[in-house]
């Protein structure tokens, strides 16, 4: 089974022997914390594209609310 969540924020992080582990609010407070454990080596490997995914994600949130505020100020 697996289950999907939104992090809205990490609130706490920290390791032990081989493990990174993250504990995350989303935004649906009946789910409480979430508590995810990564491998620190398969974590390792993610990181370059976790980081290009997220630059990418943050350009286009930026574009988008350009875009977004542009059209508003054309409707005042």
């Amino acid at each position: 089974m697996s289950k999907e969540f939104f992090i809205l924020k990490t609130v706490e992080l920290h390791s032990t022997n081989g493990v990174v582990h993250l504990r995350a609010i989303g935004y649906d407070p009946e789910d409480g914390y979430i508590d995810i454990e990564w491998d620190a080596n398969s974590l390792l490997e993610d990181i370059p594209s976790l980081y290009r995914m997220a630059k990418q994600a943050e350009k286009q949130e930026i574009k988008y609310l350009k875009a977004k505020y542009k059209d508003f100020k054309k409707e005042l």
